[in-house]
């Protein structure tokens, strides 16, 4: 499949990012496992920090063909932290060489070419580009800091749209109903009675950061909420944010 944003010719893309964790080591790519992840000529399975998973065949054949002109390339490896319960190594991935890509991070390529959406992550921040130019059919991250529009929002209220979604990684909108702070963990009720709309659930370390950043339970009663993660719980309609960049109050 050919896709309409080659990688190398990407306009406007900045520099890889500064700040990462742990030390650099070359490495060769050697291509895209069934399962959608980078394999390197070494064996491992890479997964590529602040790229979100790929949700249907159309967001995986653009991925695919994305990374196809890297395959066989030596790249810089950085892994960022330990192996996942899939057997995959977090980590950014720079081009060295000579072409458009040499000195980019390949995350930020592959974004900026319409062939992955961005994924905040608790650990990692995103690298910042700018706006994200992306393809009318994807989600993306938080709407203010992805150029995702609202409407791409499935509305946390609509219990047919929210647990059509279930599995997937998606945005949802919803104001908030009621706060259920618990031992472990925080929920953002959409409604105050459970079934009736969907629920946004943090850990309680991250309740903690946004604590410290000015949310209180008693202020958050009627604020509308963008939030962005997996949607899944035991009724399908319990999204899991992980990262305060996950999170946006929108009024």
């Amino acid at each position: 499949m050919a896709i309409a944003f080659p990688l190398a010719s990407a306009p406007g893309l900045a520099a890889g990012c500064p700040e990462t964790a742990g030390p650099s080591e070359p490495a060769r790519l050697s291509g895209v496992d069934p399962a959608g992840d980078l394999q390197l000529a070494d064996g491992r399975t890479i997964r590529l920090v602040g790229l979100a998973p790929r949700q249907d065949d159309a967001e995986e054949a653009r991925f695919r063909a994305a990374v196809q002109p890297l395959v066989g390339r030596e790249v810089v490896l950085t892994v960022t932290g330990g192996k996942d319960r899939w057997g995959r190594w977090p980590a950014r991935i720079g081009l060295p060489g000579e072409d458009e890509t040499a000195g980019r991070d390949m995350a930020l390529l592959l974004r900026r070419a319409g062939a992955a959406r961005p994924l905040p992550e608790a650990s990692q921040a995103p690298c910042s580009i700018g706006p994200e130019v992306a393809p009318a059919s994807a989600v993306g991250g938080a709407a203010s800091r992805a150029g995702v529009a609202s409407s791409d929002a499935v509305d946390g209220h609509d219990l047919a749209a929210v647990k059509a979604q279930e599995g997937r990684y998606l945005i949802i909108e919803g104001r908030i109903a009621s706060v259920g702070e618990r031992a472990q963990r925080t929920y953002l009720n959409f409604s105050r009675k459970p079934g009736e709309a969907a629920a946004v659930v943090v850990s309680r370390k991250l309740w903690r950061e946004l604590q410290a950043a000015g949310w209180t339970a008693a202020g958050l009663g009627g604020k509308r909420l963008r939030a962005h993660g997996v949607l899944g719980g035991r009724d399908g309609l319990l999204l899991e944010a992980t990262s305060r960049g996950a999170l946006e109050l929108i009024d």
